[in-house]
């Protein structure tokens, strides 16, 4: 996201963002409002100062912005660093300030700016909670999340549309990994924009069920998984760990059904259960296990399923059929090394030799090919590692097996 360095009565600037329409747009209203503060302060100033209409502070602060729009971080804050100086009763100065020193990483002073402001006896509401959010802004940039977690907080007892806030508080407590805090803020977030997050509400109860199951809380951990069934009917993480926390209990028969219902809720991602049954063959019983690898079809499958079943079927002798299946995985992504690799290891297992010699000529003939087995659709990530949120543009449920 773009650093905000302009924020206020609706105009916004940013660093990566300096278009020329919004440029010539925000000067333009910077010296209409300069003008007007100056005719309202009625300030006594030098002939010239009076035909223009601007004080020394004024001017300042035009360089600053001006240096700005070019980029000029440094020379922007010794501008403004003056304009305050000149004139400590502008506060928009101020709040230019600030973030320019956020922007920097400098958030000491940042926030005694911020605080600077909020102290002012006649501050007026707008503002004071401008430089309270702010405030939360250089916090979070610090990685001081609790205390940013206040300020957006205090906005929104002030301000309870204040959507900004809102939106921050939820990504703030994501980021904390306090599941349960940042649930009631998505659901307030929703409520303010009218969205429906209820894919990453289910996520949030997922993963707070993953933390009770790890602590051995396995009741509370059910209750966690069920409820992310109930916001999202379609979230497939909390199936598969419904599935593992029947299985920790004993009942392999329930943790297969749990499994087959996430197959066919997502097929693309059957991988991820074949992984689970083949790990729990001796719970589950060769005769469950089977059946349920009889019921993946080989000519729909996606890469990383027919990878998983051949790993499956070569773990238990059956090379040939692992072969075939490989085969099938080599013609449709000639691209990924893994798939070459494991076919090499397979044919080796055989006694094929020679095969097994074609099979790594073949592999280093890909080796301008990748690993990544997963990409996102979002933003076009990839990955060898499955993570239900991109670790790039941070959207859930975005990344899937790479088709080609």
């Amino acid at each position: 996201m773009d650093t905000i360095i302009l924020n206020w009565q609706g105009h916004t600037l940013t660093t990566a963002g300096l278009l020329a329409g919004v440029i010539l747009l925000l000067v333009g209203w910077l010296l209409g409002w300069l003008l007007a503060r100056s005719s309202r302060t009625g300030e006594t100033a030098s002939a010239k100062n009076k035909a223009q209409g601007r004080s020394a502070s004024d001017d300042a602060f035009m360089r600053g912005i001006s240096h700005l729009m070019a980029d000029h971080t440094d020379q922007a804050i010794e501008e403004f660093t003056k304009a305050v100086t000149l004139n400590s009763d502008t506060v928009e100065t101020y709040v230019v300030l600030g973030n320019l020193f956020r922007q920097k990483g400098e958030i000491e002073r940042a926030v005694r700016i911020r605080q600077s402001i909020i102290a002012r006896p006649n501050l007026d509401l707008k503002s004071h909670l401008q430089a309270v959010y702010d405030l939360g802004l250089d916090y979070k940039k610090g990685g001081l999340f609790n205390r940013a977690a206040e300020a957006f907080d205090e906005v929104l007892k002030k301000d309870p549309q204040h959507v900004e806030a809102a939106r921050q508080i939820a990504t703030l407590y994501e980021e904390m990994r306090d599941w349960e805090s940042a649930f009631d803020a998505r659901k307030r977030l929703d409520k303010l924009t009218k969205s429906d997050s209820r894919p990453v509400l289910a996520h949030y109860k997922t993963e707070r069920g993953k933390e009770l199951m790890a602590s051995g809380q396995l009741d509370r951990a059910e209750d966690s998984f069920g409820q992310a069934i109930s916001v999202d009917k379609n979230c497939l993480d909390a199936y598969l760990h419904l599935g593992d926390l029947e299985l920790a209990r004993g009942r392999a028969r329930r943790a297969l059904g749990v499994w087959k219902k996430a197959v066919k809720l997502s097929p693309q991602f059957a991988h991820l259960v074949i992984n689970r049954v083949n790990s729990a063959e001796e719970e589950l019983g060769s005769k469950a296990a089977d059946g349920f690898y009889a019921e993946i079809d080989p000519e729909t499958a996606e890469v990383p399923t027919l990878m998983s079943l051949a790993q499956h079927y070569s773990q238990h002798d059956e090379n040939q059929k692992a072969l075939e299946i490989l085969d099938k995985a080599v013609n449709r992504a000639p691209h990924l090394l893994d798939v070459h690799r494991m076919r090499g290891q397979v044919l080796l297992k055989d006694g094929d030799r020679g095969r097994a010699l074609d099979a790594y000529g073949e592999l280093l003939s890909e080796i301008e090919g990748d690993w990544a087995r997963y990409q996102c659709g979002q933003c076009g990530f990839v990955s060898h590692q499955l993570t239900w949120k991109c670790p790039r543009c941070h959207q859930w449920d975005s990344m899937f097996p790479r088709a080609r």
